[in-house]
């Protein structure tokens, strides 16, 4: 539709789809998309659809299988009484009536079984929404858009790792909870050690995630040059994770680890560029907003008898990069520095609910650069 009062042009879509797999039975989808432009400088856009997949046959049907993890890098409850700082974990493992010098002896390694999930696994399915606003005046070079994302997974079909198992079950503030079920204790050789972790693939009840979507970008032609510069950045109002049912003791205090390590409320990146002839000159940064750990249990703990206050977040972090292109008929050559501040990842202590580490560094923190200032040289040559 276009062309009358208060609509430039409006166009509407809808698509669906029905199946029927062997499996899982029949089902359908649909997808509807809504773009209206109400002016030539603003347009409103809005989608809402639903997806849905079957278990893979792998999921399905693959054999149980072994692996094998030694006690030491896998059981929280080894000398818990001298080397853990986790309150929870010294509480839990008391509970479990481990002695807190246990030292695992002689046991054998851990087994962790995984295998598919035929005639328990169910379809995954989803819920998506979205709707925002695309702003483009017609006096600058200039686009402005808002949109609000709003995601629902349920059935998820994963496997949860061994490592977080054990660490849910004994660093959660309750205890015992779902994931205890899927531990067994006591071998011939010691009647404490850990026996076997069951990992198979299973549904993870939901997930949800809601948020804010921001994008600018600004395109202009000089005389001496063109500049574009681009930012994105998002944030996130909601990221829930329910592993099993709801009824189910999942251990945590809270299923939303919106804002927490690894999962930052805020993130973002932006690039300008200037191209000169056969010259581009590029800056590039990231942003990682503050994060931390305290919703998901008691960060105050002890280290030599004396009551201690661990550092269970991080801060705000920005990243900036450099680059140089030189392009010629054929030949490319790209040259920049990556981390150019040579901004350190940050530090967490040892005990922190919900987080483990390489060294002080938080594991779970994938955004931070490990590496420090790195040089790189590009060349291009077509023939």
């Amino acid at each position: 539709l276009a062309g009358v009062a208060g609509i430039e042009e409006l166009t509407f879509s809808g698509s669906g789809r029905v199946f029927d797999y062997d499996s899982t039975g029949s089902d359908g989808v649909y997808k509807v998309a809504l773009n209206w432009q109400t002016i030539p400088s603003v347009r409103l856009r809005s989608t809402l659809g639903t997806s849905y997949r079957s278990p893979a046959l792998f999921e399905l049907f693959l054999g149980d299988q072994t692996a094998f993890a030694g006690q030491l890098g896998i059981d929280p409850c080894i000398n818990y009484g001298l080397e853990a700082t986790n309150e929870n974990i010294i509480r839990n493992c008391a509970a479990e009536g481990i002695p807190p010098d246990y030292d695992a002896g002689t046991a054998s390694s851990a087994t962790i079984i995984s295998g598919g999930g035929a005639d328990i696994l169910v379809p995954e399915t989803s819920d998506a929404l979205t709707f925002g606003v695309v702003l483009t005046p017609e006096f600058l070079p200039l686009s402005l858009a808002v949109d609000y994302f709003e995601i629902e997974v349920k059935d998820q079909i994963s496997q949860l790792g061994a490592g977080a198992i054990v660490f849910g079950c004994y660093g959660a503030d309750s205890f015992p909870n779902a994931f205890c079920d899927l531990i067994d204790r006591g071998t011939a050789a010691s009647e404490f050690a850990i026996d076997t972790v069951q990992n198979s693939y299973v549904n993870i009840n939901t997930q949800e995630s809601r948020g804010i979507d921001a994008s600018l970008r600004y395109d202009q032609d000089f005389d001496f040059g063109r500049l574009v510069v681009n930012s994105n950045f998002t944030w996130t109002l909601e990221d829930t994770f329910q592993a099993f049912d709801p009824e189910a003791d999942a251990g945590f205090d809270t299923t939303d680890f919106n804002g927490t390590i690894g999962d930052p409320t805020v993130v973002g990146n932006a690039q300008a560029s200037f191209t000169r002839g056969d010259w581009t000159y590029s800056w590039f940064s990231d942003f990682v907003g503050t994060t931390s750990n305290t919703v998901l249990g008691d960060p105050i703990g002890t280290a030599f008898g004396a009551p201690v206050q661990r550092i269970n977040g991080t801060e705000a972090i920005w990243y900036h990069d450099a680059s140089v292109r030189w392009e010629g008929e054929k030949t490319t050559i790209l040259a920049g520095v990556q981390n150019l501040f040579d901004e350190e990842p940050p530090f967490i202590s040892g005990g922190v609910p919900g987080a483990a580490r390489r060294g002080n560094v938080p594991l779970s923190g994938t955004q931070y650069d490990l590496r420090g200032r790195t040089f790189f040289v590009r060349l291009t040559q077509e023939f």
